[in-house]
């Protein structure tokens, strides 16, 4: 398992692919500096 982030850490970079099949890197795609991420993994 990985380090936890501690406060003013940065945030590691991750690329996500959205359902729309669309992709994001974090934190650049983000159009703030401040954002909440959710993960959902739905209905099984």
């Amino acid at each position: 398992m990985g380090q936890k982030l501690k406060q003013g850490d940065r945030f590691p970079s991750i690329a996500l692919r959205l359902t729309s099949g669309e992709s994001v890197t974090l934190p650049d795609g983000m159009p703030s500096r401040y954002a909440a991420v959710l993960f959902y993994r739905g209905h099984w």
